[in-house]
């Protein structure tokens, strides 16, 4: 079996019914399937077979995607690399993957010593010439996908997953997402990145539409375009739900069309979440998930109330367990290192070894998260491992003193991260985006209100943006150096380095 096979079965059975919508262009599936087609057999003729590894820098659009499915067809492997990404990081991903060739928008440079090939108008003009009866190849085990993920150095690691795996990843999303009717899928995540790329081929291979959103946009331009597009499916990173309070009032929810509408790529407050429960629709989910085996759990709108602190349950094909140092599993309600598996989880790459993935061990992955489970299932996620601030002999995660933060009726979005000071020891910082301006103080005595001494932040920096990488999240790796100008910085002064947790001194 081959994961293209099903919208090669939409195309014979609805060729007319829209498959992709981008701007002004609509492509049937029964174009899509004809465009696909020849696409691979473009590529045979350049020489690319089974096995092969080739780039995808292409943007979010349907040529990515007929691009994506051709690849696949062929028994290829795609490799995709963001092009909203830095050079030096387009060349750390292309000089570590011995491309056979790479597909890129027009007059980019991947930085690869390798073929490319732009998608300009000689590229579709040789496709439409091209022989569509090209060897498809047809076997679940074979590789689909190379997948990246920086993890905790900024240096890439890989996994490779097959059509199986993935195949299995489209069943979780579909545990969310009913099957009744055909939807209307607004894809505003990057389809280089993990959900992204799952969600709209979840979609297409259940023979939905899926409508292209441009790459930045404002909170009343996406309500525009799900009122107009008749949008019954959407997803978007945490930083589009907090856009979207911002401009949603109190009476009936903003977007009371949709289905479902998804958050994932990093864990909403619990405030956020029953406020996108109320203002926006009571059919919003958040999803957790990691690239290596994508979602593995869902927060459902009848919990979105009680269980806001959790991440949800895992879905059906997801075991996940918490584990200590020695991979030892804990008990209800201890806190360890999360650990997952399933029929959707990727291998490590075998390619060279500072390349390959080490969050591997026996058949589990390990994404790095520190959390706990509840007698019910549910997932309560502490702070990632590499997060984690050490300061006067304790552990800080990073997210406590951000919920604190975000409680400020002020504060609109909030990150802590931890800096080097003298000695071992670590100082907390925040960054803090306010809703209100913000009298010097005024933070501060809001932590030592609801935080222990030792948690609340050596300076509170009032900052009009924050670093995020391609897909919207926030760049805690950027932030540890950050240098951007500042609106005004709030420093809580006399703060001993060496302060510990059984100080219970307050603060002046």
């Amino acid at each position: 079996m081959n994961l293209t096979e099903p919208i090669f079965r939409h195309a014979r059975r609805q060729p007319d019914a829209a498959a992709l919508v981008d701007g002004e262009r609509t492509i049937t599936y029964g174009a899509l399937g004809e465009l696909v087609s020849r696409t691979a057999g473009h590529l045979h003729a350049l020489g690319v077979r089974r096995g092969d590894y080739v780039g995808l820098c292409l943007r979010d659009n349907w040529q990515h995607v007929v691009a994506l499915l051709a690849i696949a067809r062929l028994g290829a492997v795609f490799v995709q690399i963001d092009p909203r990404a830095r050079p030096a990081e387009k060349a750390r991903i292309a000089d570590a993957i011995a491309f056979k060739l790479a597909l890129v928008t027009p007059h980019a440079d991947i930085g690869a010593n390798c073929r490319v090939e732009a998608l300009d108008a000689a590229w579709w003009r040789a496709v439409a010439a091209a022989d569509p009866g090209s060897e498809v190849v047809r076997d679940w085990q074979a590789p689909f996908a190379i997948l990246s993920s920086s993890g905790t150095t900024g240096r890439p690691k890989f996994a490779v997953a097959t059509h199986l795996e993935f195949y299995c990843r489209f069943a979780s999303y579909g545990e969310v997402v009913p099957a009744s009717r055909r939807h209307r899928y607004l894809s505003t995540l990057s389809i280089s990145f993990s959900a992204g790329r799952a969600a709209f081929l979840s979609h297409l291979l259940h023979g939905d539409t899926v409508v292209f959103h441009a790459s930045t946009f404002t909170g009343a331009e996406f309500v525009e375009t799900v009122s107009r597009q008749k949008i019954s499916v959407a997803f978007v990173v945490p930083s589009v739900v907090r856009q979207l309070l911002q401009i949603a009032g109190t009476g009936s929810p903003l977007l009371p069309d949709l289905d479902v509408f998804l958050s994932a790529g990093a864990p909403l407050f619990a405030d956020e979440k029953r406020d996108a429960f109320h203002k926006l629709t009571p059919n919003f989910h958040e999803m957790y998930g990691a690239t290596a085996i994508g979602v593995m759990s869902v927060l459902r709108p009848n919990d979105m109330l009680e269980r806001s602190t959790s991440v949800g349950r895992p879905f059906s094909l997801i075991d996940l367990e918490v584990v200590d140092e020695s991979d030892r599993p804990l008990d209800v309600g201890e806190a360890g290192y999360l650990r997952c598996r399933g029929p959707a989880l990727a291998s490590p790459w075998g390619g060279t070894p500072e390349a390959t993935s080490s969050e591997f061990r026996d058949g589990w992955h390990y994404p790095g998260e520190v959390a706990t489970v509840d007698s019910c299932g549910y997932v309560f996620l502490q702070g990632r491992k590499s997060e984690v601030i050490f300061r006067g002999g304790a552990k800080i995660f990073p997210a406590e003193v951000e919920a604190a933060l975000m409680a400020h009726e002020g504060v609109a979005e909030a990150v802590v991260v931890g800096r080097a000071s003298a000695g071992k020891e670590q100082e907390l910082v925040a960054y803090v985006i306010a809703s209100r301006p913000l009298e010097p103080g005024e933070l501060l005595a809001h932590c030592r209100t609801r935080l222990t001494a030792y948690k609340v932040p050596r300076d509170i920096h009032v900052v009009s943006e924050l670093p995020r990488n391609p897909s919207g999240k926030l760049d805690k790796r950027a932030l540890t150096n950050w240098t951007n100008a500042e609106e005004h910085r709030v420093s809580c002064p006399g703060l001993p380095g060496d302060r510990t947790p059984d100080d219970s001194q307050t603060l002046t």
